[in-house]
């Protein structure tokens, strides 16, 4: 039996918005996530290093 992972749509959200991104860029990385668990480059007002999350 598989176990669900819980980083779904809503992590990937909140931990880009804990990156101080906008709502909006939070929104379109948390589905990029969701859809090809993989969020793509992006940066946050925090830091100016690159930043992807994927599984």
């Amino acid at each position: 039996m598989e176990t669900k992972s819980k980083r779904g749509w809503l992590w990937a959200y909140r931990k880009i918005r804990g990156l101080q991104c906008s709502r909006f860029t939070a929104a379109y990385r948390a589905t990029r996530y969701a859809l090809r668990n993989d969020t793509g480059t992006f940066h946050s007002k925090i830091t100016w290093q690159k930043i992807r999350i994927y599984r």
